[in-house]
């Protein structure tokens, strides 16, 4: 090899060596100081991040007592691939769980190597101090924070609703949720997801090689959820829910002034502490197994039933404001158009829905659907029950009002459509049990108590709502809006001093309702069952001027509206306006009395 040859190949691999440093340079360049990808992965070795959950809102009635509140509790997890051998009776003894069932459990959480798996939901609170204090012995195990939704006043179960842990379907559908979250389903909690939930937080810590935290580098704080104070008042749900035990039915109880809702009871209820907790998945399923009661359902916001002889008032106000009767109007009570008790003959529209004639309502239905000349018996009818229809939704029947709360009916007020469908050809016979609340006309138990505000106000009302007061927040205009029927004003004074008549007067159907020293007025019904007793049913307000409270009672399979649904609602008026109970043996009376015992028999 000559020398020439030689320094040529030298030359070559000196450039080669020379190219291959040069890469390494400016690779290194590029990755520590100008891709920030490499810096951030760096970051991540030595940073970590912790979640701080917020505080759900916190639920009061409307004089500051908490109704719904978080409980802080505590769960025991474990990473399975760092778990090392432990005293397994101890923690069985320390859990309250059985010895034989823990190796069983960490077994089954194996297949999850490496992630935090809740071994135990919650540690029992008088063993927790002394199973913090050994957490050394537990390689693989930490105790975490959880935060509990209770319910304090073990009430309003139906109105409240609950919380549980969101799922994979949730997720799907909401991404601000992750695994662990809690989130509403049912009622007030599940309304006001957006204002209670908060927003989640989160700490920033650097750690060393093995992982222990060591300086926290930035904070993000967890903002609480809005508190919300409910319009309901706690001292008279508690009472309803007393008066209701072992009764099938619905109390709702309205402040006819501003449309909140005072009361909003379904029975039979339950503890809405079964739906929180460790149990809270087989509490559920007992409650919802419970076919004969249905104790989950509503009944006072999605039941819809017939209103009976209550609707007879605005029967009777839309034939006057109409012009097919007046206030003196006298109708003969003829059993043979329909029946009806025995009680003195009317001598118009007051002393008609005083004594709660059939007959009186009747010949009224007749006279709106055929009042029209010219046309035929059919094409009146129609005609008659549109515009009949139109005043009677006026009084929020069969309407929408706007509640907030989930999943609540709207009844039903029959337009003629419904009959074209049924039959060929029909007229006002064919649907004159509507003149009485009977037939196809379903309503609710909130649009009874809302009836009872619109007689009340003398013509208007407000849309009912249940909270009063948003933390940070605005309630929503439409709730102080007022909504007028398509009734005269002064045309509700005689009807309202026959209401009260109907309480104090001879022949009156709501004697048990009388309270002393003050002016209640009401309104009883007796709705036809076909399948067992009838429903008793009462709506009412108080004070006769001025009033504070407007309600309705409606007792499935309880018979006359006097002998039950009114002297509740009595006994809740007075309890609401007095803070007390002047009639003890009827109290006493109520509270004894077994309505279900009797319709199973």
């Amino acid at each position: 090899m000559n020398n020439k040859s030689f320094e040529s190949r030298k030359n070559v691999l000196l450039v080669i060596v020379l190219s291959i440093g040069f890469i390494f340079v400016v690779r290194l360049l590029f990755i520590q100081v100008i891709d920030d990808k490499w810096n951030n992965e760096s970051i991540k070795i030595s940073e970590t991040k912790k979640i701080i959950e917020p505080d759900r809102g916190i639920i009061f009635d409307r004089n500051g007592k908490v109704m719904a509140v978080n409980q802080t509790n505590f769960e025991l997890r474990l990473t399975p691939n760092k778990v090392k051998d432990f005293d397994t009776m101890q923690l069985s003894q320390l859990l309250n769980i059985p010895f034989d069932s823990i190796k069983p459990r960490i077994n089954k959480l194996k297949r999850y190597w490496r992630s935090k798996q809740v071994f135990v939901k919650t540690v029992p609170a008088n063993n927790l101090s002394k199973l913090t204090s050994l957490m050394f012995k537990y390689e693989g195990f930490e105790l975490a924070e959880k935060s509990l939704r209770v319910y304090p006043a073990n009430c309003a179960a139906h109105l409240l609703g609950y919380v549980r842990e969101v799922d994979g379907e949730i997720i799907k559908k909401k991404p601000y949720y992750r695994g662990g979250d809690r989130i509403g389903i049912s009622g007030l909690e599940k309304y006001y997801e957006d204002e209670l939930r908060g927003n989640r937080g989160n700490d920033k810590f650097l750690r060393d090689a093995y992982g222990n935290l060591k300086k926290l580098t930035a904070s993000d704080t967890a903002k609480s959820g809005n508190n919300l104070t409910s319009s309901i008042d706690l001292e008279l749900q508690r009472y309803g829910e007393r008066l209701m035990q072992n009764k099938l039915g619905s109390v709702v109880a309205i402040d006819p002034s501003s449309g909140e809702i005072l009361a909003m009871i379904s029975s039979p209820t339950f503890d809405p502490n079964l739906l929180s907790g460790d149990t809270m998945s087989r509490n559920w399923k007992r409650l919802r197994n419970n076919d004969s009661l249905r104790p989950l359902y509503n009944r006072a916001l999605r039941s819809r039933n017939s209103p009976g002889s209550i609707f007879k008032m605005v029967q009777g106000l839309s034939a006057w404001e109409l012009g097919v009767i007046n206030l003196d109007t006298k109708i003969f009570c003829d059993h043979n158009v329909v029946g009806c008790h025995n009680h003195k003959q009317a001598q118009g529209l007051a002393d008609a829905i005083k004594y709660s004639c059939n007959p009186y309502f009747y010949e009224t239905f007749k006279l709106i659907t055929t009042s029209r000349e010219g046309e035929n018996i059919f094409e009146k009818s129609k005609i008659g029950l549109q515009t009949w229809n139109e005043y009677v939704s006026s009084f929020g029947l069969g309407k929408d009002l706007q509640l907030d709360y989930p999943g609540y009916s709207t009844g039903n007020i029959p337009l003629p459509s419904v009959y074209d469908k049924m039959y060929n050809k029909w007229s006002y016979r064919t649907c004159n049990s509507l003149a009485i609340g009977q037939g196809e006309m379903l309503v609710t138990s909130y649009q009874m108590a809302n009836l009872a505000c619109v007689m009340a106000n003398r013509g208007y009302y407000y849309y009912p709502h249940f909270i009063k007061k948003i933390e940070n927040n605005f309630l929503n205009p439409k709730y102080e809006q007022r909504q007028y029927t398509k009734i005269s004003k002064e045309k509700f004074e005689p009807i309202v001093n026959a209401m009260q008549q109907v309480i104090e007067g001879d022949g009156g159907t709501a004697r048990r309702a009388r309270i002393e020293g003050i002016e209640i007025c009401g309104k009883t019904g007796t709705v036809e069952n076909s399948r067992g007793k009838d429903h008793s049913v009462f709506i009412a307000f108080a004070p006769k001027y001025n009033p504070k409270i407007a309600l309705v009672v409606y007792i499935e399979n309880g018979g006359y509206g006097g002998t039950w649904a009114a002297p509740i609602a009595s006994l809740m008026t007075e309890k609401y306006l007095t803070d007390s109970i002047s009639n003890t043996t009827e109290e006493q009376r109520i509270l004894e009395a077994n309505l279900i015992q009797k319709n199973d028999k």
